[in-house]
């Protein structure tokens, strides 16, 4: 069993990844919410102010909770596999909620014609290169790991098979 100083500071390594990651899934929903989707001018600079420091609380509060969720965890590979389960599904909802943000008019030739949907197209495919393709192969990797460590390491009250 590792010491509590252990088990704090990976729960607080965990919470603070996950509140960084959070703020990626949480924006564009802030965004919808404050109504900055298609605003502009001065009420939209104040606006921004609000839903970014909304955003960084919220980021925040999800950490503080994973941390205290953490931390009750008397198992370590089992706090471990809940971090990276955790952290692997923000990833992945990241990566979700970029594409459901991203404007789908760009890919209609009708709108700007051939040749600007085939750059909407290959810019599309470059970005899925440089931001898509990191954060799925390391949210499935950190989800699939952390999925392996809590059903190898079972809770205290689970039966253990003979």
């Amino acid at each position: 069993m590792p010491s509590a100083l252990t088990k704090w500071l990976a729960s607080i390594a965990f919470g603070l990844l996950v509140a960084w990651a959070s703020h990626g899934v949480l924006g564009p929903v802030m965004l919808r919410m404050f109504g900055l989707a298609d605003a502009t001018g001065l009420a939209y600079a104040a606006a921004l102010d609000r839903m970014l420091i909304t955003t960084s609380i919220v980021s925040l509060l999800t950490g503080v909770a994973l941390v205290a969720a953490l931390v009750r965890i008397p198992n370590f590979r089992r706090l471990l596999g809940w971090g990276c389960a955790v952290l692997g599904l923000i990833l992945l909802l990241t990566l979700l909620a970029a594409l459901l943000g991203m404007e789908p008019g760009i890919f209609n030739p009708a709108t700007g014609g051939k040749q600007a949907a085939n750059d909407a197209y290959t810019a599309l495919f470059f970005w899925a290169l440089i931001f898509g393709l990191p954060y799925l192969v390391t949210g499935l990797a950190l989800t699939i790991g952390g999925w392996v460590l809590i059903r190898r390491n079972p809770g205290p009250g689970a039966a253990r098979p003979a």
